[in-house]
């Protein structure tokens, strides 16, 4: 007897940040028995991703995070539905535009932050219990939430609310020496956040991302820099002290000012000039996860445990107490 041909579908549930909000369908006409159907579905999947069809998660997929209702579904949630035998849900979209049969032969991969993530093979399960007419799940938000949408993930919203926002407003009080500091923090944290805890990740972040070549002064520098104002709020770290790197001294002007870059004393520089570089180049850091997809699972490990006053826990108690 000839093997049937049948419509096949390698299918795939996109999660950005654990939140699923689109899953992706190519479908085949093949022939065979089921055991060589999905021999060939899995054996495509990633020439498949290549050209696969998006389609949003349902409508009656809702997830709440604080009080923010959005269609979709966290990762955790839909392995839950998976272990249930209900884990096709969320394709209804997709079988309903390809008419397919009441049980399609299927591959499903999921795709975590734009990259396909293998878990281990496993045969999709019989339903226990029966599928739900609606799906409404209530998430504490994530940290993250606030700064993805259908656009991707929003580097510069991020580093802006928890960095930058504070430093503007000490510059602009004219708190110029708090503001540096905080300045340099930013400048240790997002070193951190790409090369993690090791020795030079300071200057080795600054010179891959910031070009301080229109200041005149090097990663090194800004480095002992960094040391003597954070440390002792002063300008003379121990290398400056003993000659081994130029002392720094920023100033704030009107850009048309010009100050000697170099006198006997040290370097000057101009800390706007500083602020709109470090802006740049923390664009260009952030562009680089689009490139360098492996780095994201990294940058979200290491950033959960960065605290910001946006995220502080904020307990209210009682004016009095009862007995």
């Amino acid at each position: 007897m000839k093997p049937q041909s049948e419509t096949i579908f390698n299918l795939y549930v996109f999660s950005i940040l654990d939140l699923i909000t689109e899953v992706g369908v190519v479908s085949h006409l093949h022939e065979g028995n089921d055991d060589e159907k999905v021999i060939f579905l899995k054996n495509n999947v990633y020439k498949d991703f290549e050209n696969v069809q998006r389609f949003p998660v349902p409508e009656n997929f809702k997830i709440n995070i604080n009080g923010t209702i959005r269609t979709g579904i966290d990762y955790t949630s839909y392995r839950n539905l998976c272990n249930e035998g209900n884990g096709l849900l969320i394709f209804e979209r997709v079988f309903q535009h390809f008419n397919a049969s009441s049980n399609p032969l299927v591959v499903v991969t999921p795709v975590k932050n734009g990259e396909i993530f293998i878990e281990g093979n496993e045969k999709i399960k019989i339903a226990t219990t029966s599928p739900p007419n609606f799906v409404h799940i209530d998430k504490q938000k994530e940290w993250f939430i606030d700064y993805i949408d259908e656009k991707g993930f929003h580097f510069d919203s991020l580093i802006n609310d928890d960095f930058f926002e504070a430093i503007r407003i000490l510059f602009n009080a004219k708190q110029y020496v708090s503001s540096m500091k905080l300045l340099m923090i930013c400048i240790d944290t997002v070193s951190y956040l790409e090369f993690g805890d090791v020795p030079k990740n300071f200057q080795n972040w600054l010179e891959k991302y910031a070009n301080l070549d229109s200041l005149d002064i090097t990663s090194d520098e800004l480095w002992e820099f960094r040391n003597s104002v954070l440390h002792m709020t002063n300008l003379d770290s121990r290398k400056v002290q003993t000659g081994k790197v130029k002392r720094l001294m920023f100033y704030v002007a009107h850009p048309a000012t010009k100050y000697v870059k170099e006198t006997d004393e040290g370097k000057t520089f101009s800390f706007k000039e500083l602020l709109d570089i470090l802006a740049v180049g923390i664009g260009k850091w952030a562009l680089s996860y689009n490139i360098e997809k492996e780095k994201f699972e990294i940058f979200l490990s290491r950033y959960d445990r960065i605290i910001s006053d946006k995220r502080m826990t904020t307990i209210y108690y009682n004016e009095k107490y009862s007995s």
